[in-house]
């Protein structure tokens, strides 16, 4: 089956709006076997989304338009695919009341044509019920059954669901997967090591695709065939996790947070941070995950020496002495941020992010990241190349994989490296 997204906005192209739903889109299909075959981001223009429709469903089973169902001027994508499938616009009461209904209860008013414009829909269509705004889904096939238009609205908080629990299971139901899939994330091993090992493990296995994504704590290894070869996949896998050992996440942790998280809530312990240069990165890659409130205590961003001071206990002569950024600096943090709080597990990190602050013997780049797990305690020192943001994000990264191999190695495992992968 091939599928084709169609991303409909001016806002799009001049920059002003990120597109989210093409990577949830396409992620979302990979998972279950499918593959965008190709993505198009047009303008709001009639002649173009008409057009590109057209052309997609030359190429295309399946054509996802995601945009332009709104109820202003520039919302042109019903009466575009109303022309391409020969299909015209008729009044669907029940989408006008319920439309009429949803902002009801927001106390929201709409003029009349508005409403009149959002509950316009194809002959043949189905409309996709919106439960978090006003304009329905379509899900429009050709006249000859052969090809499928699904029309979804733009906004993300509206489009996801949408397609997730409304669109996907249509999708499934329309055609088998084309392709079986497993993967891997690896931590804190560089991509081309990683590569370099799956060829090795996986040495006179044919049949397979493999495929690398790196990110800024792991690299994901993904492993495709036929869906006739799931068992050799099986087989594939497990030769993987044998060979990266505890670089690798366990089944079941989709991230380097997950399996922190893992570990900290099945000793009842809570985890503590204390940030300077990366000023609270690290406290919002832990509070991104959820359920993280079940083992995450708080974090401090002491940016000042005298907040570091005042909040941390670090003594004003280890300021003088080493500066803000060193280990004895961290230790210090990390000291009083474990003594104050009482948490089990905690993470304290100061550096150089620059552009500027740098000395000869303090270069930008320069972090110390101090990890505590009850009474052991480790500080780690990086130098990390990159401007500021690259600096903040490795150093992010690296501190939640030096703590996940602390509480590995509290386990009785062998740490994975301690490197981000991106």
């Amino acid at each position: 089956m091939r599928i084709q997204a169609i991303c409909i906005g001016t806002e799009l192209l001049t920059g002003h709006t990120v597109n989210t739903n093409l990577a949830l889109m396409a992620e979302a299909l990979d998972g279950c076997g499918y593959t965008v075959a190709c993505e198009v981001c047009i303008p709001d223009e009639l002649g173009v989304i008409r057009d590109t429709v057209r052309a997609g469903l030359a190429q295309a089973d399946v054509v996802v338009t995601v945009g332009g169902l709104g109820p202003t001027c520039d919302d042109l994508t019903r009466p575009a695919v109303a022309e391409v499938l020969d299909a015209p616009l008729h009044f669907d009461a029940a989408i006008y009341r319920h439309i009429e209904e949803y902002l009801r209860r927001r106390n929201v008013p709409l003029r009349c044509e508005a409403l009149h414009v959002q509950a316009q829909v194809p002959e043949r269509a189905t409309a996709i019920v919106n439960r978090n705004g006003t304009a329905p889904g379509l899900w429009c096939p050709s006249a000859d059954g052969g090809h499928v238009v699904v029309m979804l609205p733009g906004p993300p908080r509206e489009f996801g669901p949408m397609f997730l629990d409304d669109v996907l299971p249509r999708l499934r139901a329309l055609a088998p997967p084309d392709v079986a899939r497993r993967g891997l994330r690896v931590v804190g091993v560089p991509e081309s090591i990683v590569e370099e090992r799956v060829d090795r493990a996986l040495a006179g296995v044919s049949g397979l695709t493999k495929a690398y994504c790196a990110r800024p704590l792991s690299v994901d290894v993904r492993l495709s065939a036929s869906p006739d070869r799931a068992a050799a996949l099986d087989a594939a896998l497990e030769a993987l996790r044998a060979e990266f050992g505890p670089a690798a996440l366990d089944a079941g942790e989709a991230s380097v947070v997950a399996s922190i998280g893992r570990r900290l809530r099945g000793r009842g312990w809570r985890l503590a941070t204390a940030e300077s240069c990366t000023g609270g990165g690290i406290a919002e890659a832990i509070t991104a995950e959820a359920g993280s409130s079940e083992f995450f205590a708080g974090g401090i961003v002491c940016y000042a020496n005298d907040w570091k001071t005042a909040q941390l206990g670090v003594r004003p002569q280890t300021l003088a002495a080493h500066g803000a950024v060193s280990p004895e600096t961290a230790r210090e943090m990390l000291d009083g941020l474990m003594g104050r709080t009482g948490v089990e597990a905690a993470i304290a990190v100061t550096g150089i992010a620059g552009p500027g602050g740098a000395t000869p013997e303090k270069p930008v780049g320069l972090v110390y990241m101090a990890i505590g797990v009850r009474d052991r305690r480790e500080v780690h020192c990086r130098q990390f190349p990159g401007n500021r943001g690259t600096v903040r994000d490795r150093a992010v990264a690296t501190s939640l994989i030096l703590l996940r191999n602390a509480l590995q190695e509290s386990d009785g495992a062998e740490p994975a490296a301690a490197t981000p992968a991106g």
